[in-house]
């Protein structure tokens, strides 16, 4: 059995994760883990007091999973939902540790489209689990809601494509949603130059490559690579959309230069995110 994590602090926003879970559970016959982290260092400088916080904000915590599940009964009928708390710090790290150990296979999250300091304040612990994450993440817009996937567009930059393409072969495969292969040109060489480069793909060979036979190759130019992908999301009304990432030095996390991060907080389609590290 598969095992969806999502992280919860059991506001409405970590809600939308859950829902969205359930219906990947039931396509999937996945078990879900629903994981509260609880820091309680930062709420006292004493030693006494921080362990008698703790104590009280996992038995918060607890009682706010058994309402949850609660609530989630009829909608998560036939799905194995569970609960645990884990206590640490940072975040990011302790959800990794407990995916790891725990052989989870997918988390998802809920987020919230936002800009500048609300941004960076809302979307830091997405961004920093998805950038730490050892297994892939699904991020879920606030107003989506899951129905069934028939349209998977998978984003490439084309470098390690077969090992990239394989991995979302392996979760397409769970739905048998035909994969819309994009990639987009930014600067350089005309788009003519790099289909002819590309050419050597054949549908027959993209096929072998993915070992899945429902999948299609496209090639776009556009210098703004975030707005022609949601363009073509948009266009193509598609359901979920695949993208590998990578950690961010400390450069790109300055100037925010990440195509799939910005996807992330601006798409209004759930995104299934691979970090290229573990890929």
């Amino acid at each position: 059995m598969k095992t969806i994590l999502v992280p919860t602090d059991f506001s409405g926003l970590s809600k939308v994760g859950v829902s969205y879970a359930i219906g990947l559970a039931k396509k999937m016959n996945a078990r879900i883990l629903l994981l509260s982290v609880i820091n309680a260092s930062s709420s006292s400088n004493t030693l006494r007091g921080w362990k008698k916080i703790e104590e009280e904000m996992i038995k918060t915590a607890q009682q706010d999973a058994d309402q949850l599940i609660k609530e989630v009964k009829t909608e998560g009928e036939g799905v194995n939902i569970s609960y645990c708390s884990v206590s640490g710090f940072p975040i990011e790290d302790m959800i990794d540790k407990f995916s790891v150990r725990n052989k989870v296979d997918l988390i998802v999250m809920g987020t919230k489209g936002a800009t500048g300091l609300k941004k960076a304040l809302m979307g830091s612990n997405a961004t920093a689990v998805i950038n730490n994450s050892s297994v892939p993440v699904v991020v879920v817009p606030e107003k989506a809601r899951f129905r069934s996937i028939k349209k998977l567009i998978y984003a490439t930059d084309v470098r390690n494509f077969q090992k990239e393409i394989r991995t979302v072969a392996g979760f397409a495969h769970f739905f048998d949603v035909p994969i819309q292969v994009l990639h987009v040109m930014g600067k350089g060489p005309s788009i003519k130059k790099v289909e002819s480069d590309m050419a050597w793909i054949s549908r027959e060979k993209l096929i072998r490559m993915a070992r899945y036979p429902k999948i299609k190759l496209h090639v776009l130019r556009n210098e703004n690579i975030a707005d022609a992908v949601n363009k073509f999301v948009s266009d193509e009304k598609a359901d979920l959309l695949a993208m590998f990432t990578h950690r961010l030095d400390f450069y790109e996390k300055l100037l925010g230069k990440s195509v799939t991060r910005q996807l992330a907080f601006h798409s209004k389609v759930p995104m299934l995110i691979f970090n290229k590290t573990n890929y």
